[in-house]
């Protein structure tokens, strides 16, 4: 088993030196020292975080709280991170994501995931967040920052018989992770190829989605819309792009990440909140989403 090759620290300050400043990741560092129930952060990780929050010190610390404290409580994503999982097995078998080789433009990294089958009795949308957060984080750890990320989501091959399997909770748990934990800037949302029910879905899930995010999301019904926001050339072949096949470009995620499976494992058992050193209150699944 490999472990991560993480970005390089100094290539992050040589890229980003207009915004990132090494004196403001210290003082996050020193911030993150300071309170005992929060896990030891790498220089990495803190740069990630200020990066994600445009240089804002103390949007960056409020990502650090959520982003550790959800990790450790929310277990319908990060309850069962393990690739030997019938269930992560399964999800590794319907769920097609990629990461586009070509940056956008705007230089933007395109994630792409898509259902490729259609049988909704293997359809775990908890299993294939698990395991689909699991790819991202390898991405985002050996990548570094960038200046943006796009997240595209082909529908085609979703069906009906999906539709009762969308549980309200994990999406919840979903649009709570990216909008207030995830350090990328997030710079779309699409949804491709929708299908006729997407009212229904839209109902489940507009009421947990920030005006921020609702700004950058897209419904498309076909693909020809999409490639005015992304250029077609970065697609995979079968989209009538210049990129490799979507099925090489799956293995080569899918491969990588489970060749880090034992650095997973560890980060995931280091990086945890421990609530009996938290001065304030614990945080719960509850008042992270402000409800108590």
């Amino acid at each position: 088993m490999k472990s991560i090759a993480f970005a390089s620290v100094e290539e992050q300050y040589r890229k980003y030196g207009d915004g990132l400043r090494a004196a403001d990741v210290r003082e996050l560092a020193d911030w993150v020292r300071g309170l005992a129930h929060l896990p030891p952060v790498s220089e990495l990780e803190l740069i990630l975080f200020l990066h994600s929050n445009y240089y804002d010190v103390e949007a960056a610390r409020h990502t650090i709280e959520c982003y550790y404290s959800f990790r450790t409580s929310c277990k319908n994503l990060f309850g069962s991170r393990d690739l030997s999982l019938r269930s992560i097995q399964q999800a590794m078998d319907v769920l097609d994501l990629t990461v586009l080789p070509e940056l956008t433009p705007e230089g933007y990294r395109v994630l792409l995931a898509k259902i490729v089958d259609p049988d909704a009795s293997k359809f775990s949308l908890s299993a294939i967040l698990t395991f689909a957060i699991m790819c991202i984080d390898i991405v985002l750890w050996e990548e570094g920052c960038n200046n943006g990320s796009i997240l595209i989501i082909d529908m085609d091959g979703i069906h009906l018989g999906h539709l009762p399997k969308l549980g309200i909770f994990t999406l919840k748990d979903l649009l709570y992770f990216i909008q207030e934990a995830f350090p990328i800037r997030l710079k779309g949302l699409h949804l491709a190829n929708v299908v006729p029910f997407i009212d229904r879905i839209m109902a489940m899930i507009k009421p947990f989605m920030k005006k921020e995010l609702l700004e950058i999301f897209h419904l498309h019904t076909s693909m020809d819309t999409l490639f005015q926001h992304i250029p077609q050339q970065c697609f995979p072949a079968e989209y009538g792009g210049n990129a490799p096949p979507r099925k090489l470009l799956c293995d080569q995620l899918y491969s990588r990440t489970v060749e880090c499976e034992h650095f997973l494992a560890n980060y995931d058992r280091q990086k945890r909140v421990d609530d009996s050193k938290r001065i304030a209150r614990p945080r719960t699944i509850g008042n992270l989403f402000g409800l108590f």
